[in-house]
């Protein structure tokens, strides 16, 4: 899963991608909109809808989290 998330991070980033999953993205540039749009693709890869009360730049902020909040919530198998 964690390559698929980096795939969709490399997509919204316009570039490829080498970041450890703890790396804070926030601090790579990811802001509301590229959040968004990564919410969106993500969507559309696991075909899952996301919450409204898990649209939080702090659920998208780190891999690890990302990855946690599919697997745990929306029963994304790795």
């Amino acid at each position: 899963m964690e390559q698929v998330i980096s795939k969709k991070l490399s997509e919204v980033f316009n570039r490829e991608v080498n970041f450890d999953y703890e790396t804070d993205l926030r601090n790579e540039g990811l802001d509301s909109i590229k959040t968004i749009e990564l919410i969106v693709n993500l969507e559309v890869e696991f075909n899952i809808q996301i919450d409204d009360q898990d649209l939080l730049i702090e659920n998208f902020s780190r891999v690890t989290k990302i990855k946690k909040l599919l697997s745990e919530k929306y029963g994304v198998l790795p």
